[in-house]
Formats: C-alpha cells, structure tokens, sequence
C-alpha cells in the first residue's frame, strides 16, 4: 500500500476513532447499535430514532464515503449529520456496505436489504415503514445515486441527496483526478474491470445514465480536485430538462470537504439539507 493510500486509512481510522468520543446522540434517542441486516460481515446497520416519533416519522439512511475500500458507520462525519437529523424529527440509520469486490450490485443488494431490515422492525420501532431518504458522502453518495435511481424496486426512496458522489464514471476528469491521488483502482475494484474493456458497465454504474424521477439534491465544492463539482451539476441538468424535481449548491471555497475552510458553509449546507428533506421527505 503507498502513502497515499496509507494516508487515506489512516484518516479513516482516526475518523472512527474520534467519532467515538463525541458527538453522541441528542438527549433521548433510542438507539439500537451494529444489527446485522444481512449474511455479510459488513452487513452491519446502527439505528437512532428520535424520542418524539410516531408512524408518520420518517427514515433517513446514511451511506459512508471511503473510495468503495474503506470508511465505516461510525465514523464523525456521520455522527455530525446523523444527529442534525434527529433533532430534526427524523429516525436515522447508518450503514455499512461492502467494500468493493468487483461487482457494484452486491452493494446495492445491501442497500436493499438495510432498507428491508428497517421495514421489517417499523412497527416495534413505531416509525413509518414507505417513506425513506438516502444521504450519501463521496462514494456513498454514488451508491446512493444509484440506487435510488436505478434499484429501488419499491418504490419507498422520496428522495436522495448526493455530497460530493461521483455520478459518471466515464467522465475523462473524474478519471484524472482520481489517478492524481493513486485512486482509480477503487473504481476498477468497484467494477470488476477496466474502462477500456467494458465501457457499457462503466455507464450502468453511472447514476447520470440510469436517472429517473426522484426528487435529488446535489451537494459539491467548487474547489474539489477529487470529484469534480461538474458531476453533480450534469445529473441536475439532466433532471432538470426532464421535469425532475432537483436542486445544487456549490460553496465557492468547497473541496471534497463542502463545509470549507474552517466550516464556513457548514450552517448554509446544514439548513439547506434539512429545508430539502422537509420539502420531499416530509
């Protein structure tokens, strides 16, 4: 593993580890922690809901970034979203998937089955068991993309938001920069194969090709050299020509890390969150 990688693992882990320490569930979250919802080691799901809930309460399930190799449930990023939603009113799940292994749909069977998992224990839980949204980071906001868009069979995804998820795998840039950071081999991991081989799966695992008519809220920095802002903005047009109910915010001074420079967009990225899901979730 070179540095670079080495690097990314190591923030990962850190992100865990601190996320351990703080950021805790607001005051009367029922909180049921590490339920297996699948066969998979990974399949692992931490469930909160809100003190004041009752079946009209909706479900937001978070999808962890970490390049398909890495990332966990747990991790701070999560946390800090994870309990802006709850105080919000919603119930909230985290998952993990599994990491890539060269087929994308195993991560969306997982998806499929975090989801069914939360159906199945809606009523103990007295939470709604139809209404759903997806809030991915980075590569959990490209699985989130695409499920939503393409897998959701049931028709219980209301909508999706996208942070800084990659939407094109074909794209030339995208390419660019991710071998700019040793990290293209994610996505032919993901994927099972090269680009040149089997550009059509490329496109299949592409939330821009497999659009649909979900509600999508996409989330970008301007400054991000990893995942250019472009990808969001071409899905929005996309949806946008079709009548798609969308909308994108792209913080000037953002990276891969939208809030900015000493969180500076935080509190904007945060309200503009919420006043989406209240539009399409609630």
């Amino acid at each position: 593993m070179n540095y670079v990688n080495s690097f990314l693992f190591l923030l990962l882990a850190l992100s865990v580890l601190l996320g351990g320490c703080f950021n805790r569930p607001p005051k009367g979250t029922e909180a049921f922690y590490n339920r297996s919802y699948g066969p998979h080691q990974r399949n692992k799901l931490d469930v909160f809901l809100p003190e004041t809930r009752d079946t009209n309460t909706a479900t937001v399930l978070l999808l962890h970034g970490g390049a398909w190799v890495a990332g966990d449930k747990g991790g701070a990023e999560m946390k800090d979203i994870r309990n802006l939603l709850i105080d919000a009113g919603f119930a909230v799940a985290s998952m993990n998937y599994r990491y890539a292994c060269g087929d994308y749909t195993k991560q969306m069977d997982d998806v499929e089955g975090a989801i069914s998992y939360i159906r199945s224990n809606s009523q103990d839980w007295k939470i709604n068991n139809s209404r759903f949204a997806l809030i991915g980071l980075s590569a959990g906001g490209h699985l989130s993309l695409l499920y939503a868009h393409a897998y959701d069979e049931e028709n219980v995804i209301r909508t999706v938001i996208s942070v800084v998820g990659p939407a094109d795998f074909t794209e030339p840039i995208f390419r660019q920069y991710a071998n700019n950071y040793n990290l293209w081999w994610t996505v032919e991991t993901l994927l099972g194969t090269t680009l040149s081989e089997n550009l059509s799966l490329y496109e299949d695992a592409s939330p821009v090709y497999n659009w649909s008519d979900k509600p999508t809220f996409f989330i970008y920095g301007a400054q991000d050299d990893l995942v250019p802002a472009e990808h969001g903005i071409a899905m929005f047009d996309t949806l946008t020509v079709h009548g798609i109910a969308t909308d994108t915010i792209v913080p000037p001074l953002g990276t891969h890390n939208v809030y900015g420079p000493n969180n500076m967009y935080k509190q904007q990225v945060e309200t503009e969150m919420l006043q989406w899901l209240s539009a399409y979730l609630n």
